[in-house]
This record gives structure tokens, C-alpha cells and sequence, in this order.
């Protein structure tokens, strides 16, 4: 979670890269995430297993339920497993995707992580599909989302169905 200057939250998952005890976040320009840490330092890292966040987020809800932070202003997700409050001590340019390098200023722990199942990390996956469907070819989509229903159809509980649902509403309004 980054916020703006007005302390407005922004969720979206994305990875991040430990390198030489260094966090690196890497967003796309442009991005709210990019600008928001042009504008506001420092972030929010949460480790969740709700797939319906990842869904969520790339489908652009923006009223994730939050709370606010132990150690800077800003909020995790009400939902996550622990959490990283970082502040930005590098910026590294790049045209494409600049890395902000982060000093972690507090970690916090609410539960454990017991993994993912085959359903939520097809559901992941294709989240990630989603967030490119104007890149990507509606065929290879379509290829990769058949492949990927297999396993949730295997391993899917309640939750993950609510949010295959919701990929597969947005690729076949996509093709509408």
C-alpha cells in the first residue's frame, strides 16, 4: 500500500526484491504506485492469502478494508498475514520501471502463512493475466485461463471461486 499526500491508500500487489538487505519496489511508469512514492516515501508491504485482494486490486476496487500503521502514516490490509513498513531511501531511474530502495522501519506479524493451494496460485496467475489483458492476445488468455481452471476446479474453496468468478466476468466482458 502506498498513500498520496492526502493520505489516500493505493493497493496493488506487486513483487518486490530483497537484494543485498535492501527491499526494491519496481513500478511501471506510469503508475499510482510510482507517483505516490514520488510524492510520499514510504509504503506498506503485506503478505496475505486472500486471492480475492490480488483480484480485487487489478479489477480496481479501492475500498479494501484497512487499518493504520504502527510506525509511519499509513494502513495495512485488515486482511493480512504481516506486514512491512518501509521508507524510500534510493530512487534508481529508469524510463521503464525505477526501483525505489527501502529501508524497513517496522515488521509485524498478525498470523501465519500456510502456503498456497493449486486454486490460489492459478487464481494469481490469472490475476496477473487480467492485468495485461490489453497486452496480451484475448487467445493466449483464453489458452492459459482453460489450463489454469483445471486446478481450481480441483482445489478451489469458497473463497477462491468468488474470485474466479470475477476473472472470468472480466475476460468475457473483454470479449463482449
Amino acid at each position: 500500500i502506498t498513500t498520496d499526500l492526502k493520505n489516500k491508500p493505493h493497493v496493488v500487489p506487486m513483487g518486490i526484491n530483497y537484494k543485498k538487505g535492501k527491499l526494491i519496489i519496481s513500478p511501471f511508469i506510469p503508475s499510482k504506485t510510482f507517483l505516490n512514492l514520488q510524492e510520499n516515501p514510504y509504503a506498506v508491504i503485506n503478505f496475505t492469502d486472500d486471492v480475492n485482494i490480488f483480484v480485487d486490486s487489478l479489477l480496481g476496487k479501492s475500498n479494501f478494508e484497512i487499518k493504520p500503521t504502527k510506525k509511519i502514516k499509513s494502513f495495512y490490509l485488515k486482511k493480512t498475514l504481516s506486514y512491512i513498513e518501509v521508507k524510500v531511501v534510493k530512487f534508481i531511474k529508469n524510463k521503464i520501471r525505477p526501483k525505489f530502495e527501502c529501508r524497513i522501519i517496522n515488521k509485524t506479524t498478525i498470523g501465519s502463512f500456510n502456503g498456497f493451494n493449486r486454486a490460489q496460485l492459478s487464481i494469481i496467475e490469472a490475476a496477473i493475466l487480467i492485468s495485461r489483458i490489453n497486452i496480451i492476445s484475448m487467445k493466449k488468455i483464453k489458452k492459459e485461463i482453460n489450463y489454469l481452471k483445471i486446478a481450481v476446479d480441483k482445489t478451489a474453496g469458497k473463497a477462491e471461486k468468488v474470485a474466479w468468478k470475477k476473472i472470468i466476468k472480466k475476460i468475457n466482458n473483454k470479449n463482449a
